[in-house]
């Protein structure tokens, strides 16, 4: 299975602009089809929302919005407007104040809202801790549709293929945290297994060396 994960490496490598991604948008929604439209303001909103903002890495975040999309449309062949629109928004109500649900809904609909409300965690100030509301968040998995899981399960490949600024400890945690409650809905529902799997066995060969033979999860073999 060592050839899947290269070729998502194989997406993100490409240098996309704008022209770029909406020619792979136009295989999909013509350029005069409305949905084609509603894909560009979801662009053009996501853009301008975290402009000047970048991740750790240094690229800019706008990035990782963009690659959820490009791994949905290329690599797992959605053609659901609602789930990619939703791919392209789904960190917008969660980090952008000017960008709350009631926006969504009102620019793109109730179903991507619906998705985009699902994949935002509530805020921090609800909680205790932040573990806390990590646990909230990650126990709304089991009433989450496999919709949900599309969009969910590219944007943690690509956040796993992209740790390698993080610290060690961040390395460890979102390995942790995937195999315990993402690799049992990418077994469910058949999406991304292989891919995350590996991505995980690559960061602990790579960064994570004194960890790369313990192999204590089911989901760390194939």
């Amino acid at each position: 299975m060592s050839g899947l994960l290269d070729k998502v490496k194989a997406i993100l490598s490409i240098t996309w602009n704008k022209e770029l991604f909406f020619k792979v948008v136009s295989e999909i929604f013509p350029s005069l089809d409305p949905r084609h439209k509603l894909m560009r303001r979801a662009y053009e909103d996501t853009k301008q929302g975290f402009k000047g903002i970048t991740r750790e890495s240094g690229e800019r975040y706008f990035e990782h919005p963009r690659f959820v999309v490009l791994i949905l449309i290329i690599y797992l062949r959605v053609k659901d407007l609602d789930v990619i629109l939703a791919g392209m928004l789904h960190d917008n109500s969660e980090d952008l104040p000017t960008y709350p649900i009631d926006r969504v809904k009102e620019n793109f609909g109730e179903r991507v809202a619906e998705l985009v409300e699902r994949l935002t965690k509530r805020p921090r100030s609800e909680f205790s801790s932040k573990e806390e509301q990590e646990k909230a968040y990650h126990a709304l998995f089991a009433t989450a549709d496999r919709d949900f899981f599309l969009i969910k399960l590219a944007d943690r490949l690509h956040n796993l293929l992209t740790l390698g600024a993080c610290s060690e400890q961040k390395m460890r945690r979102k390995i942790e945290e995937t195999r315990l409650y993402y690799m049992p809905y990418a077994e469910k529902y058949w999406i991304l297994y292989h891919e995350l799997n590996e991505a995980m066995r690559e960061i602990e060969m790579r960064y994570l060396p004194a960890e790369s033979s313990v192999q204590g999860s089911k989901y760390s073999t194939y």
